[in-house]
């Protein structure tokens, strides 16, 4: 046989074992019980309909209430900062939120508080009116479609175990368990993840951060006191200090001027004559 014919023969050999394959995996046996069938179908791929069913699930949850993050910052100054500090707590006290933080030293401050979402605006308005505003910035983040994927991802992961802890019921050796209980594992990790953003996400659309920055004014400028009479004293003991100097240098230069003087003048007399008795 030559080799093109093998080679034809070879290629039809291993479509009808790859298709032979597939069908044995996504058709259950003839005679198989429900539980079985059941089991099979767990793993099987989402299907178009699943996928059709979903997205109209999430149109259906985006025509909710949208999810959005609310935080500001604000920066004040103000002369009485333990006060306006006290007025931030007992501001948030009564909108039912609670202050998650708050620092201080010398001439200012910070506190960091969360306030239930619907008395935001108020409580941003409240906190500006405790001083002079010196910067102010809110800011929003729609998280609704986030949300909903990470509500979607974990109905999914759910519905996964579900499937998962189907099979393990009727699993017959203990590799297969071992197996299962593996994947449910991990399949447990990914919800745990997926919850745990969730709740994240809640806290932050619940309750709203507002961070409080606390500044004292600078002191004016006042010049320092002065005492004219002992300034005008001042000023003379140095005008006597400059006048003895100027005596001192005087008295000390006068004899070498009493020697140089004439000594420059019989030097300068003694070369004009020089240049005088010189032919021209």
């Amino acid at each position: 046989m030559s080799r093109k014919k093998l080679a034809i023969v070879g290629v039809l050999v291993l479509t009808l074992t790859v298709t032979a394959f597939y069908v044995g995996a996504l058709y259950p046996q003839y005679g198989r019980s429900e539980g079985s069938q059941a089991s099979i179908k767990g793993l099987l791929p989402i299907t178009g309909q699943d996928i059709i069913s979903s997205s109209i699930e999430k149109q259906l949850e985006l025509q909710q209430e949208r999810m959005v993050v609310h935080n500001a910052q604000i920066s004040l100054e103000t002369k009485e900062i333990q006060s306006v500090l006290a007025k931030v707590r007992s501001l948030t006290e009564g909108c039912g939120g609670y202050v998650a933080g708050s620092s201080q030293k010398e001439g200012k401050a910070q506190i960091t508080i969360r306030i239930p979402k619907d008395k935001f605006q108020t409580a941003v308005r409240e906190i500006e009116s405790y001083g002079k505003v010196l910067d102010e910035r809110t800011t929003s983040e729609d998280v609704t479609e986030r949300y909903i994927d990470l509500k979607a991802r974990l109905e999914n992961l759910q519905k996964q175990e579900q499937r998962l802890r189907e099979i393990l019921g009727m699993a017959r050796s203990v590799e297969e368990v071992l197996k299962v209980e593996k994947e449910l594992e991990r399949v447990r990790g990914q919800i745990e993840s997926l919850q745990g953003q969730m709740n994240y996400l809640e806290r932050n659309v619940a309750m709203s951060i507002i961070m409080v920055n606390l500044t004292e004014p600078l002191p004016p400028f006042t010049p320092p006191d002065m005492n004219w009479s002992e300034v005008f004293q001042a000023a003379l003991k140095g005008l006597f200090w400059v006048l003895r100097g100027l005596i001192v240098l005087v008295v000390s230069l006068l004899p070498l001027a009493l020697i140089g003087v004439p000594a420059y003048v019989v030097y300068q007399r003694k070369r004009g004559r020089r240049t005088a008795s010189k032919p021209s």
